[in-house]
């Protein structure tokens, strides 16, 4: 840990053709920002890029791999925090769903109301609908739409693990008390999404440590 800055990083190696790095910003949100190479092609993407900025450069550096483009499973200010300057930094795009662009607007004025500081939000902001294929290195990754923490909230599908975002953590859920959240359609979400991966696929959500999706099946029997 840099004691300077309190973010930590770890690898998590290799799921198949994709290679996966966790690293948890500062406080006070400790979030989880993931750094995904699909190693055939060297390609990078950056997934939920919540601060530390300067940090997440040395660790996209130290990768050697080709940033691609900024994925956020929603835009929450403590998920987005760093994108404007790794954009400039880097000269990739950041893409969200299209249900989402309200909330990425508002991140500043609710970045101010938590932490008294304006944000700069993402300078170039593309989105899409419903649950499209994105690629990287021209490999498959599958959108999950998981509306109820925020209206385009998404899960994001590499196959051997998912990203998870502030949809689901190890043994609980997201709030939906924030402008745009329904525990409705959060409770909907999760029953979809555990219904369409496979046991073995690791979930790794946006805060807090990871865990296989047949432990989250086994708790969300218990409280869902």
């Amino acid at each position: 840990m840099d004691e300077t800055i309190g973010m930590t990083l770890q690898q998590f190696g290799d799921f198949g053709d994709f290679s996966l790095t966790v690293l948890v910003t500062s406080p006070p949100w400790y979030e989880n920002c993931y750094l995904v190479v699909h190693k055939p092609t060297n390609s990078l993407a950056i997934v939920d890029p919540g601060g530390d900025a300067e940090r997440i450069l040395e660790a996209v550096a130290a990768t050697g791999a080709k940033p691609q483009v900024i994925w956020l499973t929603h835009g929450h200010p403590d998920h987005l925090g760093a994108a404007h300057q790794l954009e400039t930094a880097l000269g990739i795009s950041t893409r969200a769903h299209a249900d989402e662009a309200q909330v990425i607007s508002s991140s500043s004025d609710l970045n101010r109301t938590f932490t008294g500081q304006p944000q700069k939000g993402p300078a170039s902001l593309e989105t899409f609908a419903g649950e499209p294929t994105e690629t990287l290195g021209g490999a498959p990754v599958r959108v999950i739409h998981t509306p109820g923490h925020t209206p385009g909230g998404i899960c994001l599908d590499f196959g051997g693990f998912v990203l998870t975002g502030d949809t689901l953590f190890r043994n609980g859920v997201g709030r939906t008390d924030l402008p745009g959240g329904s525990e409705q359609q959060l409770w909907a979400s999760i029953n979809r999404l555990l219904g369409l991966l496979d046991d073995e696929a690791m979930l790794f959500s946006g805060h807090g440590p990871e865990w296989a999706t047949r432990e989250a099946r086994r708790w969300w029997r218990m409280v869902g």
